[in-house]
């Protein structure tokens, strides 16, 4: 963390979303004391799939973490607590503010919401297996290919906004084509039409959906309010959702080495010190390469699709657990 903070400094604007480690948990408080700390909700999940029993409730879970609305969330927790009373405990022994989308107090989603570090190990299957050096290469390899493609990308996309957000403005402003607009004052609006009505607020870029607030990308609402004023969305967004931030992003070349390996000039310290690895014990059997499968695969196996079979135990034939955890006698 240390290290860390000499590339990115400490900022209330700052949010760090890990999984529910004590060490990390003391790291971030002692070095980014302005930052939020919330709890990445896929391991959360992971725990509630894993040590409890409770049909449907993972689910609830990844829903009440995901909505906008305090009122959607209370609503949603209150059936998590009908289901399993000990799961909503859990819940909130976890402190909602850190994992629940609504009540997260920071900025939890922005430019770097994307998972970098598991894309990364995603890409590297095969050459985390090589040595560190060609290692090294491989992974620069890929950036100067990713790094490219994206320059080159960007170069070419003539819209205000990236691709990803056009497509979502494009497909809130096909949703709000029928709502309605009430000013109440020069930049507040009353949006109606939708499932509840909404309070639009285009100078503090607000709206009572929670979206515009969460997301920093205008909502329906006030994509259909900003039109009736003459606003153009693309004036409602962040800038990190701007053409111009993404083409900042990879305005630089990702270089090979411009000297042969036997032109390098190696200092003899360096020539003559014995590197080992680090004493390490294997587990045993054959070594895993790929992740177990996830809380979200778990949530939709268990909700299952239409024509497909529940998965019960071999054993007793019961829903929610297989041969191996199955506790009825043989």
């Amino acid at each position: 963390m240390r290290q860390l903070n000499v590339v990115i400094a400490d900022d209330h604007s700052l949010a760090f979303v890990p999984d529910r480690n004590s060490s990390i948990a003391k790291a971030i408080a002692g070095v980014y004391p302005q930052a939020h700390h919330g709890i990445c909700i896929h391991h959360l999940l992971n725990n509630v799939v894993t040590y409890f029993n409770g049909k449907g409730v993972a689910g609830l879970v990844a829903k009440a973490s995901k909505a906008y609305r305090a009122d959607d969330f209370r609503k949603v927790f209150t059936g998590i607590f009908a289901i399993s009373p000990e799961i909503g405990q859990y819940l909130i022994d976890a402190d909602v503010r850190k994992w629940a989308r609504c009540q997260f107090p920071g900025y939890r989603y922005d430019i770097r919401t994307t998972n970098p570090a598991e894309s990364i190990n995603a890409a590297f299957r095969t050459p985390r297996e090589f040595p560190v050096i060609p290692l090294l290469d491989s992974i620069r390899e890929m950036m100067t290919r990713f790094f490219f493609k994206r320059r080159t990308l960007s170069s070419k996309h003539s819209k205000p906004l990236t691709i990803a957000v056009e497509k979502k403005i494009d497909k809130r402003i096909e949703k709000g084509k029928t709502f309605k607009v009430f000013p109440v004052s020069d930049h507040r609006f009353l949006v109606q039409g939708d499932t509840f009505d909404c309070s639009v607020d285009l100078v503090r870029r607000t709206c009572s959906c929670g979206k515009f607030d969460l997301m920093k990308i205008p909502c329906r609402h006030a994509i259909k309010a900003g039109f009736s004023v003459g606003i153009r969305t693309h004036t409602l967004k962040d800038d990190m959702y701007t053409t111009a931030s993404w083409r900042s992003a990879y305005e630089e070349s990702i270089n090979p080495i411009s000297v042969p390996e036997d032109a390098w000039k190696v200092p003899s310290h360096v020539e003559k010190s014995k590197i080992l690895p680090p004493e390490s014990r294997r587990a045993a059997g054959r070594r895993k390469k790929r992740r177990y499968e996830t809380a979200e695969d778990k949530i939709r196996s268990s909700q299952g699709t239409q024509g497909s079979t529940v998965r019960k135990c071999s054993r007793c034939g019961i829903e929610s657990h297989n041969r191996r955890t199955c506790d009825r006698a043989i």
